[in-house]
């Protein structure tokens, strides 16, 4: 019976030093977003302001992310919890190339196709602006680095750019309306 106690208790032990390393070998970055912000009310009108929030990604999955709204009156806090898994996927962007070249014999037109880092998740989440709640979608898609078969110096080539946005609806006793986000994202 001790030895059955005693092995359940270092099993127990063991198993939960084991899950601290896990945890403490993963991975942690800091989402942040920085852009403007519109609340349209019900009651009629439309806030303006700046927006600038950040969470963090443990392992590619994001937390919740907290920031501050400076709406022209007042300043809102906001706050953004995904409602399910929030998983940032990492892949890599194909992009089309040209440019224009010329030897001794002949002018011509090469084209060729370059690789881009891309992080990129969306999914439903919900929402705090101040006293208000509700709940919307967030998207975020970050381009990165250029990582195999870059377009030579002197190339023509569009690359998206890079940009996070949540849209919803809040509301509480006082006041209800939707609310758009939009800005530059930046993983760190």
């Amino acid at each position: 019976m001790r030895r059955s106690i005693l092995a359940l208790t270092l099993t127990a032990i063991l198993s939960l030093a084991l899950s601290g390393v896990a945890v403490a070998g993963q991975a942690t970055q800091t989402l942040q977003i920085t852009g403007g912000a519109t609340f349209s009310s019900i009651l009629g009108g439309n806030s303006n302001g700046t927006v600038v929030m950040s969470g963090d990604l443990l392992s590619g999955e994001l937390r919740d992310l907290r920031g501050t709204i400076n709406f022209a009156l007042r300043d809102e806090s906001i706050t953004v919890s995904p409602t399910a898994s929030f998983t940032m996927v990492s892949d890599q962007l194909p992009v089309q190339w040209q440019q224009f070249r010329c030897d001794p014999t002949f002018c011509g037109w090469t084209f060729g196709t370059a690789y881009y880092a891309r992080d990129h998740g969306a999914g439903p989440v919900d929402l705090r602006l101040g006293s208000l709640k509700g709940s919307g979608n967030l998207m975020v898609d970050r381009i990165g680095d250029c990582i195999s078969d870059c377009p030579p110096p002197g190339s023509f080539y569009w690359l998206p750019s890079s940009g996070a946005s949540v849209n919803g609806g809040v509301t509480s006793s006082k006041d209800a309306g939707t609310l758009q986000i939009y800005g530059s994202v930046v993983i760190r």
